[in-house]
């Protein structure tokens, strides 16, 4: 029970800690408007268990995944359009991009949590799971902070932004393969004997860069078109000023 409550802070938890150490570097946000979009997203997520067995049977019992996988494109678009456009100052949107990315990954910790409480003898191994896995997302949180903070090139903060959120959008393929909405072609190859996806670097690798240790050719290709989509569009857009801005020292 105690390894099992510490996986689910891995699995569950870590991201959305991760996601505010990043927003509040790379945009800039305060913690008032991450703290804000935290509180929505919860408050989103108590609907969404309130509501389960209703969202489940939507699209022939796929309604779970289905919305899940649309929290984790709206999230991506969102995110991308703020490496785009660099807009450091887009504190509400970075509290919009909280909110739309907590409610999945709250709902599920709530479910499992409540699960696991009720179940005989539970109490202290969920009390210290919850510490320890608590304690390891405030601690990961810090040191991305701390370490993302005190890098001097801003393209490497957005780098790191950029192939977290990747990696997030990736999990779609994974969530429409398990309602067979899209077929598995079948991993390109398996790491499991190095790095396992169920072990501790397994989860903080699959939360920090997308890792899969056996992944598909349509795992790898989302996450590899989510990475590079928001550069190229990016470079198209600074290229686009810099000719707009040639153009009129030309013409005067």
């Amino acid at each position: 029970m105690l390894i099992n409550t510490v996986i689910l802070f891995l699995r569950d938890a870590l991201p959305i800690f991760v996601l505010l150490s990043l927003l509040r570097v790379y945009v800039g946000t305060p913690w008032i408007q991450l703290s804000l979009g935290f509180a929505v997203g919860i408050l989103l997520a108590a609907v969404v268990v309130l509501n389960q067995h209703i969202i489940s049977q939507w699209a022939f019992g796929a309604g779970y995944e289905l919305l899940k996988s649309l929290t984790l494109i709206c999230a991506y678009l969102m995110s991308a359009w703020l490496v785009i456009n660099n807009r450091s100052g887009a504190f509400w949107l970075a509290g919009v991009v909280v909110a739309i990315f907590v409610v999945p990954r709250s709902a599920e910790f709530s479910v499992f949590v409540v699960g696991f409480w009720f179940q005989k003898d539970a109490l202290i191994p969920i009390v210290l799971g919850t510490t320890l896995g608590l304690g390891i997302c405030i601690s990961v949180a810090i040191l991305l902070d701390v370490v993302l903070g005190g890098v001097k090139r801003l393209y490497l903060v957005r780098l790191s932004f950029s192939l977290f959120i990747a990696g997030q959008v990736a999990n779609v393929v994974l969530l429409l393969q398990q309602i067979d909405w899209l077929a598995d072609p079948g991993p390109l190859w398996n790491m499991s004997a190095f790095v396992s996806d169920e072990s501790e670097y397994g989860h903080l690798l699959k939360v920090l860069i997308g890792y899969e240790a056996a992944p598909s050719s349509y795992y790898l290709s989302t996450l590899f078109f989510a990475l590079l989509l928001p550069f190229v569009s990016r470079a198209i857009r600074l290229s686009s000023q810099r000719h707009k801005i040639s153009n009129l020292e030309n013409q005067t």
